[in-house]
């Protein structure tokens, strides 16, 4: 099969697969900046009985969100609080690197002779923004294009000569690239990320674009210069567009040669067991082995879902092993009765 009629791979991209994303100082209720070795030990590591039996995901992305108290460098957040300045852009950078949390705790999970592959979210440069901060001697307006990408350019020069003193971390942890903050790219942002994904290429790191199906752009995820994109189907099971909506985004991930996002959250979003669909869904629609696959897990963590749904915990594992079986009922499946009629839709078109 050729590669544009199936999923972006792992392999092909030559990371480590099942990568989590953690957002770190988001809007959610655990509101974690900080992420702590207890906390990250139920991502990195399969518990039983709060024992360590196997290791979970692959990867973490470190979804930098916040700086300062209601400064948000995360664009969705933007309009809750006051804009974002440099200061915050390098406080985001430097609690990455703090002892004891984020990188360093993920470090101390890895096993020895293991090692978890690490992304990193870009900060946003809001056009709103017009007064960042200084930079050579000049005042940072973001309603100019050269001052944005300026900006992002520096943040990630800063950042890799942060890790590149960080050696204590680098037989634990392999940085492999940035990710976008935005789900959609629209002709105002088209020059700055083309610009960045070029600037990181240079720098032979990888980008990693999170799109949501049928966002503005997501059709021209190779025209940007992302080594690899991954959709996100817009299913929650109670709100919004419905469970179809994953069988049309692995039909377009295919074609288009993107991975797949899957979602367990929790809120008013959240119908109970959407989480069993995008697992049943993996094993239908093959992207349980053959796509590159990006988690994350909305107003929750996994230190929660370990304590409070130890079910869906075991089923996760199994996922990521390549051993979950289909089960029912789920949000889609209602019934087992009616199920194997519903499967047929999810089968190889």
């Amino acid at each position: 099969m050729s590669k544009k009629n199936n999923y972006m791979s792992a392999n092909q991209l030559g990371v480590q697969n099942h990568i989590c994303l953690l957002p770190c100082g988001d809007q959610s209720e655990s509101r974690i900046s900080k992420w702590n070795v207890i906390d990250l030990r139920p991502y990195q590591s399969y518990l039983v009985n709060n024992k360590v039996v196997d290791t979970m995901f692959g990867g973490l992305i470190f979804h930098t969100i916040s700086g300062r108290r209601n400064r948000f460098l995360y664009p969705m957040y933007a309009n809750f609080g006051l804009l974002a300045e440099k200061e915050d852009w390098e406080l985001a950078l430097k609690r990455l690197f703090m002892k004891n949390y984020n990188f360093d705790a993920a470090a101390t999970n890895t096993k020895i002779g293991n090692k978890t592959d690490i992304w990193v979210t870009l900060p946003y440069p809001t056009h709103t923004q017009t007064n960042f901060g200084t930079m050579n001697g000049n005042i940072i307006n973001f309603k100019i294009e050269s001052n944005r990408i300026e900006a992002i350019k520096w943040w990630i020069l800063e950042f890799l000569s942060e890790w590149k003193k960080s050696k204590h971390l680098h037989d634990k942890l392999s940085f492999k690239g940035f990710v976008w903050p935005r789900a959609s790219i629209d002709s105002g942002d088209e020059k700055l990320v083309k610009s960045v994904t070029n600037f990181i290429r240079k720098q032979g790191l990888l980008s990693l674009w999170l799109q949501q199906y049928g966002s503005a752009g997501c059709m021209k995820w190779k025209k940007f210069g992302f080594n690899a994109a991954c959709t996100h189907p817009n299913y929650y099971g109670e709100k919004g567009p419905n469970f179809n909506w994953i069988n049309n985004s692995t039909n377009f991930a295919k074609h288009y040669h993107t991975g797949i996002q899957i979602i367990f959250g929790k809120g008013t979003l959240f119908k109970e067991n959407h989480f069993m669909d995008y697992l049943n869904s993996g094993v239908f629609k093959k992207y349980m082995n053959d796509s590159l696959l990006v988690y994350h897990f909305p107003n929750q963590t996994m230190r929660k879902i370990y304590k409070d749904r130890p079910r869906e915990y075991a089923y996760l594992y199994s996922f990521i092993k390549n051993k979950y079986n289909p089960l029912y009922p789920t949000a889609s499946f209602p019934s087992v009765r009616n199920s194997f009629k519903q499967i047929e839709r999810y089968l190889p078109i």
